[in-house]
């Protein structure tokens, strides 16, 4: 697998790529780019009508770049909780627990404010052909 063809699509709205060209570029031209690479991050904007959550792994043998974009994020919520659950696996198989923790975080707190940018971006509530359902707080944030 070539770098210049890392662009996998997950559902027609739901993407990953790890292109560190494309997602560099993206992060500056948001104003979203960040100078430490010595510790895990993830940084998670909205860059037009799309959700971008780029994730940056610092440990050796396994560093690099991943973005996952939501297209239209406002329209499709599904694609939202759909992310939220790669994350949510991710950690119940113990693959790097703080990162895909920090990662599922930022797309709980979009998924919970798509009302408010659906009235910013005058979009009507998606109809899908199947229903979404609403991610679980962990117990810890519900009492």
């Amino acid at each position: 697998m070539t770098i210049e063809n890392q662009f996998q699509a997950i559902t027609d709205n739901l993407n990953t790529t790890n292109n560190e060209v494309e997602i560099l570029d993206l992060l500056v031209d948001s104003n979203n780019m960040f100078y430490d690479y010595s510790k895990n991050r993830v940084v998670s904007f909205i860059h037009g009508k799309n959700y971008h959550l780029v994730l940056f792994n610092a440990q050796e043998g396994d560093r690099g770049f991943t973005m996952y974009t939501v297209e239209n994020f406002c329209e499709h919520e599904a694609d939202l909780v759909m992310l939220r659950n790669i994350f949510a696996y991710a950690i119940h198989n113990g693959l790097n627990n703080y990162l895909m923790r920090m990662a599922r975080s930022k797309v709980e707190d979009i998924f919970y404010m798509t009302d408010t940018f659906r009235a910013l971006f005058n979009k009507p509530k998606p109809i899908d052909d199947y229903e979404v359902q609403t991610p679980r707080l962990p117990s810890s944030l519900t009492y």
